[in-house]
């Protein structure tokens, strides 16, 4: 008796789960009889990982398996599938509404059958599976009346009436579920780029290897040497970009050139890589920039791609490699010593930030000058963003650099700061004059740059560098007299003083010309910084010799009376500078003895100066003078007469 409830307990038990099973395995089993076909199928189309579609003519059927979050095309060939089109499919599933319903056994018990409605053989069977549960949905003949189709529910115990629409919604066409992408690694996760190249002598393959380090790429093969970032990004970014132009069906690998592929390209991704085989040119593709054939490995499909990403790849170990090969700190650097030969040009920083440039070797005095420090600026900065145009050696022996040119070096640069000393030499082979190699303390390479622009980026001559300020007056210093004269003549050209009762230029000049007005303002403020265009001379002579036979005479003489404040008395003082005649509308040759040096003017004084010429032929229209008569032309003979004294 006391077993009895104990019993009772365990066939409850046994009970409940029955009950529980017998539910769950209704669930399951996509009952028709329980609401509409999107209610009798919605579960399957959410946890599907596999579509099948097969239709009467095999080569239209297709298999679409869910790996991973991705979606593939299994048959009638192995490639990714378009996401789009797949969800597109399931949500023409999900939501599916049918026009009409009526059960199998309704029509049997009027006499016909499944194969009235094109459902005994179906023209397509739609499958939706995971694992081993299944959904088969079979689609038969057009309706009579409207652009509906019969579809024989899962069961087979219903046949539904759906519009055409839906089902052919469902039968895209192939082209259209396949993805054209190729590479499946996302730009951002890809670390490496490795190339394997096959060279025209067929020797041995050209392998290629970039990594990526927190400052940009890294060749890591066949040459340790920093990439271009932005080159290899592009070169990346157009990888990944590149779709496939079109797939072939039953492609011979020996007659595409996959069989021994003249190109391998492998990204590089997070615990994954892909890589591509590159075979054939594609003679059959319509365009210029050409196709090749290519498959992935592990993937049989072969398929056609643009050429233009992978040519590009074919020289990377130059195309990718970074072509700024200067490296230092232009804020940190305090001296600059460039040499050629016996030949050396110093330019020092001093105490308070200004530059001071100093040229010795070939018995030239040690005499130092003002540097121009926008000029310094320019040149660090130039000298910092040389680019190579080309990589003439990796591993250079002595007889390479002897070859270049290095025995002799063009130019040999150092840049000093307290904590390195960074040396550039440019070098040029006897045999070629027309190429300049660069190589630095910091690199094996020989780098191949612009012979021109880098040379006239460094001349020799001191003067090149020298402060373009020449004199300067102080702020309190008045300018009291400016004079023009002619030193050939003696004659004085222009001549104007403040009184003592004018204390301004703009009042002393209230009655005088505008142009002339604006000539003399012009002169005033040279003189007080007074600049040149370029130095030619570190001293002064009595004329400027252009060559062994030619000279530029001394024809004026510009000066100025200048009262500089004392602490006693004031002091007057003379600036004085001498010019040539104009050479042309941008070119006139100016010198100080006092400064020691000659030069050629800026166009401000020029133009200043020509206006200030008293020689100047000025019209009479100008002035107000009466305009004289023109001398009487000589008439020239009829034509009569010429043609009778040509008879005679």
């Amino acid at each position: 008796m006391r077993l009895q409830p104990t019993s009772i307990l365990i066939a409850l038990n046994i009970l409940a789960f029955g009950l529980i099973l017998l539910l769950d395995n209704r669930k399951e089993s996509y009952d028709s009889k329980i609401g509409g076909l999107a209610e009798c199928i919605s579960t399957a189309v959410i946890e599907t990982d596999r579509i099948e579609l097969w239709e009467q003519i095999p080569d239209k059927s297709r298999i679409i398996e869910r790996q991973g979050s991705k979606w593939m095309l299994t048959k009638p060939l192995q490639w990714k599938a378009n996401t789009f089109a797949v969800n597109r499919i399931l949500n023409q599933l999900q939501f599916v509404q049918e026009e009409a319903t009526f059960f199998v056994s309704e029509i049997e018990r009027s006499g016909q059958s499944l194969a009235d409605f094109g459902l005994a053989t179906p023209k397509i069977k739609l499958i939706i599976g995971r694992g081993e549960k299944q959904v088969v949905l079979s689609i038969g003949n057009t309706t009579e009346i409207g652009e509906n189709v019969y579809l024989l529910g899962p069961d087979n115990a219903k046949i539904y009436v759906v519009s055409r629409k839906v089902i052919d919604s469902l039968l895209m066409e192939l082209s259209d579920l396949r993805s054209r992408s190729i590479f499946g690694i996302p730009v951002f996760e890809i670390d490496a780029l490795k190339l394997q190249i096959k060279t025209l002598s067929g020797d041995s393959d050209l392998k290629v290897r970039l990594g990526r380090i927190s400052s940009g790429w890294l060749f890591e093969a066949p040459l340790n040497a920093q990439a271009d970032p932005v080159l290899v990004d592009n070169a990346i970014n157009n990888l990944t970009a590149a779709k496939v132009i079109r797939f072939q069906q039953n492609a011979d690998l020996i007659l595409t050139g996959l069989q021994e592929p003249v190109m391998e390209v492998t990204l590089h991704g997070n615990k994954r890589q892909q890589t591509l085989f590159i075979g054939k040119k594609d003679t059959s593709t319509v365009g210029t920039e050409g196709a090749y054939f290519a498959k992935l490995k592990d993937n049989p499909t072969v398929f056609t791609l643009p050429a233009e990403p992978f040519d590009a790849l074919r020289e990377a170990q130059a195309a990718l490699r970074e072509r700024n090969f200067m490296s230092f700190d232009p804020s940190s650097i305090n001296a600059i010593q460039i040499g050629q030969g016996a030949r050396e040009m110093r330019l020092q920083k001093l105490e308070k930030g200004e530059w001071q440039v100093i040229r010795s070797g070939e018995g030239a005095s040690i005499q130092p000058h003002r540097a121009d420090p926008a000029l310094i600026k320019s040149l660090l900065e130039d000298l910092l963003e040389l680019r190579a145009v080309g990589f003439a050696a990796d591993a250079p022996t002595t007889t390479d650099l002897n070859q270049l040119g290095f025995s002799d070096p063009q130019r040999t640069i150092k840049l000093v700061s307290p904590n390195e000393t960074v040396l550039l030499e440019l070098a040029s082979p006897e045999s070629s004059s027309n190429k300049l190699y660069a190589r630095t303390s910091g690199s094996i390479y020989i780098y191949e740059i612009d012979r021109r622009a880098t040379l006239e980026l460094l001349p020799m001559d001191a003067l090149m560098y020298r402060n373009r300020l020449l004199d300067s007056l102080p702020q309190a210093a008045r300018i009291q007299t400016i004079r023009l004269e002619n030193i050939q003549t003696g004659e004085l050209l222009f001549e104007k003083s403040l009184s003592a009762e004018t204390t301004s230029w703009e009042s002393a000049l209230d009655s005088v010309a505008d142009n002339e007005r604006a000539a003399i303002f012009a002169i005033l403020a040279k003189l007080r910084d007074f600049t040149v265009k370029k130095y030619l001379l570190n001293e002064f002579t009595s004329d400027y010799s252009i060559d062994s036979q030619n000279s530029v005479p001394w024809i004026y003489r510009l000066s100025a009376d200048v009262l500089l404040p004392g602490d006693l008395i004031n002091q007057l003082d003379t600036r004085s500078y001498v010019f040539s005649k104009r050479l042309s509308g941008t070119v006139q040759i100016g010198g100080s003895e006092d400064q020691a040096t000659i030069f050629e003017a800026t166009q401000s004084i020029i133009d200043a100066l020509y206006t200030l010429e008293k020689n100047t032929l000025i019209p009479p229209e100008a002035t107000g003078a009466d305009v004289p008569d023109p001398e009487p032309i000589d008439t020239l003979p009829a034509p009569e007469s010429i043609l009778e004294s040509s008879t005679l």
